[in-house]
């Protein structure tokens, strides 16, 4: 028999005398933890010495990030890619629970997307969870970014290109990196330490010029270049004085659908890339799963309960739940 214990911070999940506590959940001292990818809002509270279930590049990047931990597995759940960054991944209890962690349903040259399966009861992020925020294609946003950056790189101007340093830089990378052949690039040092790792797993990255004390007087002088830098650049002095002296910045990101974006995170110009699924994936994933409950978690979590009500699934967000056993599957 499953048992699935719900809160406000998320779920976990017993069975055969195992409990595992998903992401945010964080669970107690004795029970797995199971992380879905790396990024920080995932990790934060993982205990030295836990016994964590994961894919192999995320054990890999946490311990870049400090977290160190006993990986392990258990016979009857599974790991599913989920599209999100390498390595990410959802857990799956074959016909009764799929949890999907941050997911992107959309296949990519470099990557495919979430393909979800069948199960009784689904927690679903919900990120981009309302209406608002429906993507484009890829390619052609690509494309046009890419003209753009082109006809600066023409001009002998630098390029800045702004990401999260660990998926988003990589991912824009495999985009970019065959149509800026030629042209100097350099990233920032965690960048390049991402960088290695998506290409100890087979990842096609380019070599970058990784930004050091020593070249930074060459970066600020040179001609035409691109600059890698993360997501948090608008407080680095670096990328202060690189536009100073006429640098063009560019984010990409799913936020990128708000039009005040490109002021709050301080960039030039901004564009619709995201790793996460926008508002008709999620629905999508859900609608695939044919669940017989969905709670939501992470995002927008009351407007997507309310839509997916709206369309006759029973769902409600986890922010809105008191700790309770809630279901218990055969």
């Amino acid at each position: 028999m499953v048992r699935i214990r719900l809160g406000f911070k998320g779920a976990s999940i017993s069975a055969e005398g195992v409990t595992v506590a998903l992401d945010h959940a964080g669970g107690e001292a004795s029970c797995i933890r199971f992380v879905s990818h790396a990024h920080s809002d995932h990790i934060s509270d993982i205990r030295a010495g836990q016994r964590v279930f994961c894919s192999d590049p995320t054990k890999i990047f946490c311990a870049i990030r400090g977290k160190f931990f006993d990986k392990t597995s258990f016979g009857w759940a599974s790991l599913i890619p989920n599209g999100h960054i390498l390595g990410s991944t959802a857990f799956y209890v074959p016909g009764e629970l799929l949890y999907t962690g941050d997911f992107n349903d959309r296949d990519r040259p470099f990557q495919d997307g979430f393909r979800p399966l069948q199960a009784k009861v689904i927690v679903t992020e919900a990120t981009f969870g309302v209406r608002k925020f429906k993507f484009g294609k890829e390619e052609e946003t690509i494309s046009e970014a890419l003209e753009r950056i082109g006809d600066l790189l023409g001009r002998d101007k630098c390029v800045i290109i702004v990401g999260y340093p660990l998926g988003k830089s990589q991912h824009l990378q495999m985009f970019f990196d065959q149509q800026l052949e030629g042209f100097r690039c350099y990233a920032w040092p965690s960048i390049e330490t991402y960088n290695d790792i998506y290409r100890l797993f087979g990842k096609n990255i380019r070599e970058k010029e990784k930004i050091t004390a020593e070249n930074t007087p060459e970066l600020l002088e040179a001609g035409a270049r691109v600059v890698y830098m993360p997501s948090y650049a608008k407080r680095l002095p670096l990328y202060e004085e690189l536009r100073k002296r006429g640098a063009t910045s560019f984010a990409f990101s799913g936020w990128s659908v708000l039009d005040q974006y490109p002021q709050m995170v301080e960039v030039d110009h901004s564009y619709v890339i995201s790793d996460h699924a926008d508002f008709e994936g999620l629905v999508k994933c859900v609608e695939m799963t044919n669940p017989e409950k969905v709670y939501v978690t992470h995002g927008f979590t009351d407007e997507f309960a309310k839509t997916l009500r709206g369309r006759g699934i029973d769902a409600e967000p986890l922010s809105g739940v008191h700790n309770r056993i809630s279901h218990f599957l055969d």
